[in-house]
């Protein structure tokens, strides 16, 4: 039995393929949030299989963790790591509306999900490709781990980053500059969970 944290700010993220939920995460890593990371959990599970480091391979071994153990298993796995934290904590790369379930039975947690139109995330993803020298990404590889990870086909204990966003209790659209998205999650930290961020800064630089 876990027992609920209540004095820290912990926060979910949710949202498709290059959103620019990384973007957020890195953002509040600025702001002293440690990052556990969902996924982390399932590329040890890689890891510890042997396979390569794919994201088909990612997408085949969470389902297949999740259809063992229970829906909430990389969440449970990932809650483990808490006693060895101080502070606030972002919770990133939540898929399955059973991982959102658990921590908000657990934890006093905010689930803030971050959306883009599936035209502007395509040409992030082939710029991001490009960038990191990934020649034979396309777009037919977007569409197909787009579908899987929004849940289209997918089972219950597949991703269903598609229900988590519904799930979430903002949704920001990531539509314009980075700046614009950073002023937007600034502004529901200071409006809805009164967490300053430059309060948070000053006390870093201490």
């Amino acid at each position: 039995m876990y027992t609920v944290i209540m004095k820290r700010t912990v926060i979910g993220l949710v949202g498709p393929i290059a959103s620019g939920k990384g973007e957020v995460a890195k953002y509040l890593r600025g702001l002293g949030f440690t990052i556990l990371s969902l996924s982390d959990r399932v590329r040890e599970e890689v890891d510890a299989r042997g396979l390569p480091m794919s994201r088909e391979n990612l997408q085949n071994v969470g389902n297949d963790l999740r259809e063992t153990f229970g829906g909430h298993i990389l969440a449970e796995r990932t809650l483990e790591l808490f006693g060895n934290i101080e502070g606030n904590i972002v919770i990133d790369s939540i898929r399955n509306p059973s991982e959102i379930e658990f921590l908000k039975q657990t934890l006093d947690l905010t689930v803030i999900g971050i959306d883009a139109s599936p035209e502007l995330r395509l040409e992030r993803y082939l710029y991001r490709a490009a960038r990191r020298g990934e020649d034979r990404v396309s777009e037919s590889d977007f569409i197909h781990s787009n579908s899987r990870d929004l849940g289209i086909g997918e089972s219950v204990f597949g991703q269903q980053v598609g229900r988590c966003l519904e799930m979430a209790d903002v949704v920001i659209q990531n539509e314009d500059t980075k700046k614009h998205l950073l002023e937007a999650v600034d502004y529901y930290l200071i409006s809805e969970l009164s967490f300053s961020p430059e309060g948070a800064r000053r006390a870093k630089e201490k």
